[in-house]
C-alpha cells in the first residue's frame, strides 16, 4: 500500500445508502436487489434482469452496526454466482475491495473516493453476470468448466441437466 493511501472508515448509512443507490438502478432495468444476512453480516445482492447469475456484495457491516468494521480486519467482497436451493454458488473468485482511498488535498471525501471505487467494481462484477449464459436444456446459469477437451461451460443444475456449450 502508498504512504499516500490509508484504510478509511466507512459509515454503515453512507456504504447502504450508496448500494441501496445501485439498487434502485438495477430494479429500474428490470433487475432485482435484495438486503440479507449472512452469520452476522450484512449482504446485498444484485441481480440483474433473467436473474441467471448475480452479485453477491459482503459488506463488512454487522448487522446493526454504524460502521464497517475496523479497517484492516476485512474489506468489502464482491462474488459473481448463483443461488442454488442448497446454498449460494461462486462462479468465479471473490474480489476484495480495501476500504483504501488517496490522502490528497484534492480529494477531501475519503470515504466518497471509496464508495465511487465501490461503485465502478459492482459494475465490473454486474456486467459479468450479465454476461454468463443460459443453459440451453433447462435455462439455469452455466459455469466455465475444463476438460481434456478445453474449456466449456456447463450447467449448474448438473447432474440433473447435463447441459452443454461452447466458450
Amino acid at each position: 500500500m502508498s504512504p499516500r493511501t490509508r484504510f478509511v472508515e466507512v459509515p454503515a448509512d453512507r456504504l447502504m445508502g450508496e448500494l441501496r443507490d445501485v439498487g434502485a438502478r438495477v430494479t429500474e432495468a428490470g433487475g432485482r436487489y435484495v438486503e440479507g444476512r449472512q452469520g452476522r453480516e450484512v449482504v446485498v445482492d444484485v441481480v440483474p434482469p433473467g436473474g441467471r447469475a448475480m452479485v453477491r456484495v459482503y459488506t463488512s457491516l454487522a448487522v446493526g452496526a454504524a460502521e464497517a468494521r475496523d479497517c484492516g480486519e476485512d474489506a468489502v467482497r464482491l462474488v459473481v454466482g448463483v443461488e442454488t436451493p442448497e446454498r449460494f454458488r461462486p462462479l468465479e473468485e471473490g474480489q476484495k475491495i480495501l476500504r483504501t482511498a488517496p490522502r490528497a488535498a484534492d480529494q477531501p471525501d475519503r470515504v466518497g473516493a471509496f464508495l465511487a471505487r465501490l461503485r465502478g467494481e459492482i459494475r465490473a462484477a454486474y456486467g459479468r453476470a450479465r454476461a454468463i449464459p443460459c443453459c440451453p436444456e433447462c435455462g439455469r446459469a452455466m459455469a466455465r468448466r475444463e476438460s481434456k477437451h478445453g474449456p466449456f461451460w456447463g450447467c449448474t443444475g448438473y447432474p440433473e441437466c447435463r447441459g452443454t456449450r461452447r466458450t
